[in-house]
């Protein structure tokens, strides 16, 4: 019995989604920023250095649920269930799967007739695995979500999310375009939360990993 408890205690605890506070942000390789503005229940609202907000799902597989852009904007529904992957085990047998459909509408503008589209994902986890990143080496676990057309069943696209638990976020993003043909990875630089993830701050971290973006593709 004492054998079986220490065993139990032994075993890393299940990984839960994140918990994301106003004032966190992470800025990525390619220049990107991803700032909490707000915290809505299980959903968040981020932003960029500028332009409008955005309305996300604490679970990071959720494609966005509620944009503008310029004068279009656009909406989501989830179908499914994509918090069957959550809480993650790390054990030997620790992989989950999930699969649902986002249903997506698009506005040109106001006065535009809603455009809709469906598409299907199927998503699983698998074990940790150690990833180094320019903001230093971390434990991961990769998620990794197929996009399927809902009419033809064809493979659309591939994401790969490598997410560290100690951090609460992603620290690698991959994503594989078949239709494109294209495969586009970014990265983590920082994650800053409270004073120190000020505009000034952010700006000159973005701007210092879009030059090193450059650099390396010349």
């Amino acid at each position: 019995m004492f054998a079986l408890i220490a065993v139990a205690a032994a075993l890393p605890a299940p990984i839960t989604m994140p918990a994301y506070k106003p004032g966190d942000a992470f800025v990525f390789s390619d220049g990107r920023v991803e700032r909490v503005i707000r915290t809505e229940g299980e959903q968040v609202v981020w932003a960029g250095l500028s332009g409008a907000s955005y309305k996300r799902s604490r679970n990071f597989i959720v494609p966005v649920l509620e944009w503008r852009s310029g004068r279009g904007s656009g909406t989501r529904q989830v179908r499914g269930n994509p918090d069957a992957l959550w809480p993650i085990s790390v054990g030997k047998n620790g992989g989950k799967s999930a699969r649902f459909r986002a249903i997506t509408e698009t506005r040109a503008n106001a006065q535009a007739a809603a455009k809709r589209s469906v598409s299907l994902w199927m998503c699983s986890t698998s074990r940790l695995k150690q990833f180094t990143v320019p903001a230093g080496t971390y434990s991961a676990i990769p998620v990794k979500c197929d996009r399927y057309s809902s009419t033809t069943m064809r493979l659309i696209e591939q994401r790969e999310w490598d997410y560290a638990p100690d951090l609460g976020h992603y620290i690698r993003r991959v994503t594989v375009n078949y239709l494109r043909g294209t495969t586009r990875k970014v990265e983590l630089v920082a994650a800053l939360s409270g004073p120190a993830a000020n505009k000034a701050r952010l700006t000159a971290l973005a701007r210092k990993a879009k030059a090193s973006s450059r650099t390396i593709r010349n």
